[in-house]
């Protein structure tokens, strides 16, 4: 064999192997179900629902577009429980987090809004 056969050969060979050992992390969030442009409040011109699995609780990512900036609500939970949840503001008049009081109905409102635009088979993955 010449020697690039043989380079070849091995490289190949270290190619796929170093492919099927690639350590992955169980633990790490998984997105679950995702929707653009729900009806939700507060009224946005573009958002994100996305339903995130981590190892203890899942978190509902609300990301909402308006014309100075961008909001992104995270609603933590395990089963029908509101763990807790804030509000990230990115805009040109202010740069501020909200951290929501769960017990208030209003907030409670919210969040079953929320959840009742995904799947019930994948809010199940969340108890």
């Amino acid at each position: 064999m010449n020697l690039k056969t043989i380079c070849l050969t091995t490289f190949t060979c270290l190619s796929i192997t170093a492919c099927s050992t690639t350590l992955t992390n169980p633990n790490a969030p998984i997105v679950l179900e995702q929707h653009k442009n729900i009806s939700a409040e507060p009224t946005t011109k573009h958002n994100l629902a996305r339903l995130i699995k981590q190892q203890n609780n899942c978190v509902i990512e609300f990301t909402g577009n308006f014309q100075t900036g961008k909001a992104t609500e995270h609603w933590i939970f395990k089963g029908d429980q509101l763990i807790s949840a804030f509000s990230n503001v990115n805009a040109e008049v202010e740069n501020k987090q909200t951290i929501f009081d769960v017990q208030n109905a209003e907030k409670q409102i919210n969040f079953t809004a929320l959840k009742n635009n995904f799947k019930k088979s994948n809010l199940d993955k969340c108890l």
